[in-house]
């Protein structure tokens, strides 16, 4: 698409798409447009995350997570992703020809899925990490363009403030206590390491005696992000491709085809679902095939 600027409360906001704009940006001119100073709320929502952090902490961060998402990894995963979709597809047996809000079914799947994948614990867990994170999100955004008075929160803090603060606490325990739960483990015998999905390398790095070792305050932020950002843009990227599936049938046709000649009545394996030409458009560009059916 063309770049654009559009408003964002008094502050215009400049979004560009052209590769060798974005190359200029991120690349060769990268101490000329840092990161935005986050509110108050926004740093209590994600914390000093890879969403935040610059430079060498950021690279090293992101290379953690990088290894804890490689494909032998994602390989690793599915069984617990078809796991989830077959408790969320059993209960949906029982509503046929009822209306099903999958937003909300796809908010309690991306929940679970993230939750035994990278973090190796249960939904009740996850979910309650996610509902405080929704909360956050809902006050950041009521407060975005609110007028600041500086040093008059030393004085007097908001209701919103005062929420935020007692959602990050509680966020920041529920984290802590799936890292204890782990570490137990390791501490008696019942596993040899922390693990190797996304919060077992965290635990590693925490517990490393090297320059790349994490705080406990980094890993709960890290934590925090992974479980904001990966919910919430499945769960929508997931929606959108429902809906469109569901208001452009012959595309939904053409996936169900491609889907049953591959696997047959076999679950997925990594194997077929490289060969899924189809669905990788629908999972990657949403948009895509609404112009080709028109």
């Amino acid at each position: 698409g063309r770049n654009y600027i559009y408003w964002n409360g008094i502050r215009a906001v400049l979004v560009i798409s052209e590769p060798e704009l974005v190359k200029e940006v991120l690349k060769n001119n990268e101490n000329t447009f840092p990161k935005k100073k986050p509110s108050i709320y926004f740093s209590n929502l994600l914390g000093n995350g890879l969403v935040l952090i610059e430079g060498e902490k950021w690279l090293k961060r992101r290379k953690l997570a990088n290894h804890a998402f490689h494909g032998e990894s994602l390989k690793n995963m599915i069984p617990a992703v078809i796991a989830s979709v077959e408790t969320m597809l059993e209960k949906w047996k029982g509503q046929e020809g009822k209306e099903i809000e999958v937003f909300q079914e796809f908010r309690l799947l991306t929940s679970e899925v993230i939750s035994r994948t990278a973090f190796g614990s249960n939904y009740l867990e996850g979910e309650k990490i996610l509902s405080m994170l929704k909360e956050l999100s809902v006050i950041m955004s009521r407060n975005n363009f609110k007028t600041r008075i500086p040093l008059i929160n030393k004085l007097w803090k908001p209701a919103d403030m005062l929420r935020s603060e007692e959602l990050a606490k509680g966020i920041q325990d529920c984290v802590m206590k799936i890292v204890k739960k782990r570490e137990d483990k390791f501490k008696k015998g019942e596993a040899d390491s922390f693990g190797n999905d996304f919060l077992g390398l965290l635990v590693n790095s925490y517990h490393s005696k090297d320059n790349n070792s994490l705080s406990m305050e980094d890993l709960v932020d890290e934590c925090k992000t992974f479980y904001f950002a990966g919910q919430g843009t499945i769960n929508s990227l997931l929606a959108w491709i429902v809906l469109l599936l569901a208001t452009h049938g012959d595309w939904q046709e053409k996936a169900r085809r491609e889907v049953i000649d591959i696997f047959g009545n076999r679950n997925p394996d990594s194997e077929g679902i490289s060969k899924l030409r189809i669905v990788s458009i629908l999972s990657n560009i949403p948009k895509y095939f609404v112009s080709q059916s028109q």
